[in-house]
């Protein structure tokens, strides 16, 4: 079984590419753009992210709101 998207050995680099990229590129790895073409990520301020900062805030504040009373 033969695939179209298989690469034929003829289809490697030549020298011309080894020499203006080198053998080895960079790995991308980066986690927010494996998968999307060009500019196309998803936001990071979310709706739920929104959210769950709000949530955050008002724990945060009610744990420090009783100590802040004493000073006053």
């Amino acid at each position: 079984m033969r695939y179209d998207d298989w690469i034929d050995d003829d289809e490697y680099p030549d020298d011309e590419d080894i020499e203006a990229f080198g053998y080895d590129s960079p790995p991308d790895n980066d986690p927010l753009t494996i998968g999307y073409v060009d500019d196309s990520r998803p936001a990071f301020w979310t709706t739920r992210r929104i959210v769950l900062l709000i949530v955050i805030l008002i724990i945060f504040g009610a744990l420090l709101f009783p100590s802040l009373l004493r000073l006053f």
